[in-house]
Parts: structure tokens; sequence; C-alpha cells
């Protein structure tokens, strides 16, 4: 059955090469392939005909919204000086996770920080995809200490929990509100109506007697920065860090393969070249052997 709906689901959003996955394609995604229409599935709970609809908007979405593919650093220059999100690995079940500080955060333009947002849940998705048997998922600490009235920002809170549900679809595993002040609660009561059900689910409250062994059984203290974590000796690697470091690996990997590619066919290029010289050497034998021969005798050339 589970099959089933996967094809039902590819052929209502018109298949391989067709626009709802060229679109994906532009936007950055891996197009129809079966991971992305199971998380489809899964998020509209099994109904194909949803699922469908919903991916569609999704698609055309962010082939509008990442028209070359990928969100540049540049095109999210005001948060990225923000300094207030973090990617340092991966937790104990090889997902990604970030941390984001709170207490950092500008209330200036909610489209730019949604921008900001989608940048950094595709660095967590980038970073995932390099973990052989990832299970597509990410996690999230946000350190709410220090949180003032002037860092409350209803629209980019909604924001983050909008892009969740209507573009990156079971990509949440557990998020953590790390120490939140009572401020915090009266903001989260407003955006939790619009909170999908299960999503609400896989968010967290935790405060200090109990995080450090929360943290500790979920991350290995190698990646949680001493701040976060009292045995933790990780470090505060900026998304921008990351993000960065990503894209250098994958251009020289693509760069290698090319090059790999292009060894073979310099190598059958030269067999070629060796051969016809060969073939030259042979036909100016030839000739000199029996000039009104040569045109009936055959020459190998291998390619």
């Amino acid at each position: 059955m589970a099959d089933e709906k996967l094809s039902q689901l590819r052929q209502l959003c018109g298949g391989a090469g067709g626009e709802v996955d060229k679109q994906l394609r532009k936007g950055g995604e891996d197009g129809l392939d079966d991971a992305t229409l199971k998380r489809w599935l899964v998020a509209r709970k099994g109904d194909v005909k949803e699922a469908a609809k919903d991916l569609q908007a999704h698609a055309a979405w962010r082939a509008a919204y990442v028209p070359g593919g990928i969100i540049r650093a540049e095109e999210v220059a005001d948060d990225i000086a923000h300094n207030k999100a973090f990617v340092p690995g991966f937790d104990r079940a090889g997902r990604p996770f970030t941390i984001v500080v709170v207490s950092r955060h500008q209330v200036k333009d909610a489209e730019a920080s949604k921008r900001y947002i989608a940048y950094a849940l595709d660095c967590l998705i980038r970073l995932g995809s390099t973990r052989p048997g990832w299970d597509g998922k990410t996690s999230g600490i946000f350190d709410l200490r220090g949180l003032k009235a002037s860092n409350c920002d209803f629209a980019t809170l909604r924001n983050v929990f909008d892009l969740l549900q209507h573009h990156y679809p079971e990509r949440l595993h557990t998020l953590w509100l790390y120490n939140a002040p009572y401020i915090f609660y009266g903001l989260y009561k407003m955006v939790y109506p619009f909170i999908d059900p299960v999503t609400r689910e896989k968010v967290k409250f935790i405060y200090e007697k109990d995080a450090e062994a929360e943290f500790l059984a979920a991350f290995d203290p190698s990646v949680l920065p001493p701040e976060i974590c009292s045995k933790g000796t990780g470090r505060w690697v900026t998304v921008q860090e990351q993000y960065d470091r990503l894209l250098k690996d994958g251009a020289a990997a693509a760069g290698g393969a090319q090059q790999q590619q292009q060894q073979p066919e310099a190598s059958a290029m030269a067999a070629a070249n060796g051969a016809a010289s060969a073939a030259a050497t042979q036909l100016q034998e030839l000739q000199a052997e029996a000039p009104g021969e040569v045109g009936l005798r055959p020459i190998e050339v291998v390619a």
C-alpha cells in the first residue's frame, strides 16, 4: 500500500521530469524521489491528494523563492551579522542540529529573517545528506537565556513553524526550548494555535536542572559548546561557516567526479591518437611497399 501511494503521489505530481519535479530541482531539492514523497505523505497523514496539492504548492514556492538552487550568504547578511545561529554537527542519532541564541535576535524585517531560517534549514539538510543512513530529520536548541521583550518576534517565530510545516515537512525531530523566561510563554501562546499538533509534540521545554542530563543523552559532549553543557567541549560553528564548508566540499567532490569522468575520455583519446599514429605509420610502410595497392588493404584504427 505504501508503494502504491508513492506511485499515486508521483503520478499526481507529473512524474519524473514533470513540472513539479523540475521546479523542485530548480530550487535545489532532489525532485520527486522516494524520500521526498514519503515525507509529504507522512506529513499529510497518508492523504495522497492532500500531499499532492501541498507538494505542488511547495514546488512552485521553492522555484520562485530559491531560483538559483541555493540561498547565498549575501542574501541574509543582516541576520548572519547577529551571530545567533550555529550548526556544530550531529546528535547521537546522526541528525544535524542547530543552536540558536535567541537573545541575539533583532526584530527588524520578518521576511528577511524568514529567508535566513530557510538558509539555516538548507544548511542542516545539506549537512545531513553527507551522513550515510540519515533519517532526513534535524534537531535544534533554542537558547532562551537572557531573552528580553526586544527579542520577542511573533512573526519570525511563526515563520519558523510555517516553514517547517509547509516547506520542510518531517524535517524536525526535536526542538528544545532551553530556559524559557516567563515572557516567552506569552509569545509561544500566541504562536501555538498555528502549530500542527504533531509538531507540538516535538517541542520540549527544558530547564537547568534537567538540561545537562538530557543534552548528554542526545548529544556527544564533543559537539556541545561548554556554555550549553558544562561537560561540552564543542565549538560554536556558525551556520555560514558550516554552509561555506559544505559548499566547498561539494564543489571539490563535483570537480573530482568531473576529473574522473574526463580521465577515461582522455585515455580513450590518447589511445585513439596512438592508434591513429600507428595507422599512419602502417600506411607509410604500405605505401613504401606497394604504392598501387594501398587503397585495397584494410587499416585497423582502434577508437
